[in-house]
């Protein structure tokens, strides 16, 4: 693992996580699944979007505040990039009736836009609590890193299902199911990822940060530039 990071470098992480953006949008306005034959969730929302809230905290924990600050904007810019790239697909599909292809192509990019910026919002928005939250808790606790860790990603994620389902499926009549179901999910999720991380962090990278916040004001740093 360190040998191919050193090799290859963070990029390839960077990359990976900027193409997923599209599908897991994708995913999250068209694919449900029923668990416990009671609760529906999203794989996009529930294990992709959750995936890259820990791996920005990866990012934050074992590189720089500057690669993970490059790396959120990176990705908000990306899923931007991509909002804008497949309205103009979208529309040049329609114009051109004699494409073979129209079908296809309005499948692939007639999403809700206002689903895909709302989620670019949040991923923002999150990913600036994951930091900040982990940071305060650093400042306070020494130690602990499970509990950190789990208990961090638990209230981003439960901040991140409330607020992506009440502006996007609030009108819906299966509302209710959706959210629960939603938080449900992800709450899972955050148990199976905490471990992992864990396991890596404590077993196979064996290195504490080199820095701790020592006020307040240095756990707002993700702001500055």
């Amino acid at each position: 693992m360190h040998a191919v990071i050193r090799q290859y470098g963070i990029g390839p992480l960077f990359i990976f996580l900027g193409a997923i953006q599209f599908f897991q949008t994708i995913l999250a306005s068209s694919v449900y699944n029923v668990f416990f034959e009671s609760f529906t969730f999203s794989p996009g929302s529930t294990v992709l979007f959750t995936s890259t809230l820990y791996s920005i905290f990866l990012i934050f924990h074992t590189e720089s505040l500057k690669k993970t600050r490059s790396l959120i904007y990176g990705l908000v810019f990306s899923n931007i990039i991509i909002t804008v790239l497949s309205y103009i697909s979208l529309e040049q599909a329609i114009a051109d009736r004699n494409s073979g292809n129209l079908i296809f192509l309005q499948n692939i990019f007639n999403f809700d836009i206002s689903l895909f910026l709302t989620g670019t919002s949040l991923l923002y928005i999150d990913s600036m609590l994951l930091i900040i939250f982990y940071e305060l808790l650093n400042y306070k606790i020494k130690g602990y890193l499970f509990i950190k860790i789990i208990l961090v990603t638990s209230i981003v994620n439960l901040f991140d299902s409330v607020v992506f389902y009440s502006l996007n499926f609030f009108t819906n009549e299966n509302f209710y199911d959706l959210l629960l179901g939603n938080i449900i999910g992800k709450q899972i999720t955050v148990i199976f990822f905490s471990i992992i991380i864990y396991i890596y962090l404590s077993l196979i990278y064996k290195k504490e940060r080199v820095t701790r916040p020592e006020n307040l004001r240095e756990a707002f740093k993700i702001f500055s530039f």
